[in-house]
């Protein structure tokens, strides 16, 4: 496995923290979702916020998240914290999860995990052709009333007007750990630009914005395969986002009912495709991870 080196300094001190013992990372990457892991059990590390948004701002390599990961000895269950590339917490990352499974069966050889993310689990698994599953749970439908979040029983089309765009831009609120907008107007590059800054602006990064490029198709049951491009929260556009992929599926289930029964609905980003499918009580995201390299990061 390939090794980086990457300096960081502190507060502009030059006083060595954490024992001049340098941090191991793996970079890894989920169909262009990139991810920095720190295994906080096997280094034996507890990070202060300050340490922590140090590692964030360091520019020698890019990703979108930062993923800390904490365990027992031979635990098959997993703490997590996220990060965006921002800085700003993250509460759900589909990508992430995959990330964090590919490398405990690289690590230890587990095929199942339990991730506890902010007090809610997701369970992990991957097979032999290293095709990997997670749990996302199920989503719910909401809408804002005076900036306050009013829950739904069902998906409800609302809209916004933004402006320089001539007509109201219509979308879906979906929470699956993190808020997600999935927006059903078509839209050219420009007007997306012109959204995230309008979204960035009044609502803080309160969503991901997932434009669906095909938006005609979803009210066509018919339809499993969608395309999608994804602005997440904190990061920025990415080439993936698995729990966007996750909610734009959700919705389709939650617009066709009964008739998308035991159908499997793909998503494409410019990463590659995803894999959505629903149980009774979960929605399951598949697709693949890949490790790139093993860095140190040296804390001065």
């Amino acid at each position: 496995m390939e090794e980086k080196v990457f300096p960081i300094l502190l507060a502009m001190k030059k006083t060595t923290l954490i024992n001049n013992t340098p941090i191991t990372f793996i970079k890894m990457n989920s169909q262009g979702n990139e991810f920095i892991l720190i295994d906080l059990a096997k280094e034996k590390l507890k990070l202060s916020d300050n340490i922590i948004q140090n590692i964030i701002r360091e520019p020698s390599d890019n990703f979108d998240q930062l993923l800390l990961i904490d365990y027992e000895t031979n635990s098959e269950s997993i703490y997590c914290k996220i990060f965006n590339s921002d800085g700003s917490r993250a509460f759900q990352c589909g990508n992430g999860l995959r990330a964090i499974m590919l490398y405990m069966n690289t690590t230890y050889s587990h095929s199942n995990i339990a991730v506890d993310i902010e007090n809610k689990k997701y369970t992990v698994s991957i097979n032999k052709k290293k095709e990997i599953t997670a749990s996302m749970g199920i989503s719910r439908a909401f809408k804002l009333r005076d900036s306050n979040i009013q829950y739904l029983d069902s998906f409800e089309k609302q809209n916004v007007v933004v402006e320089s765009i001539e007509n109201p831009i219509e979308f879906y609120l979906v929470e699956l750990g993190n808020k997600h907008c999935v927006i059903v107007t078509l839209c050219t590059k420009d007007e997306k630009d012109i959204i995230t800054k309008h979204f960035d602006k009044h609502y803080s990064n309160l969503f991901n914005l997932e434009f669906v490029e095909n938006p005609k198709n979803l009210f066509k049951s018919v339809n499993t395969h969608f395309k999608i491009s994804v602005y997440e929260a904190g990061a920025g556009w990415t080439k993936s986002c698995g729990s966007g992929a996750t909610a734009v599926a959700s919705l389709l289930y939650g617009i066709h009912g009964n008739q998308m029964i035991n159908k499997i609905i793909t998503i494409e980003q410019d990463g590659g495709e995803l894999t959505v499918s629903k149980t009774e009580d979960n929605l399951l995201l598949t697709g693949p991870s890949t490790i790139e390299y093993e860095g140190k990061i040296h804390v001065y």
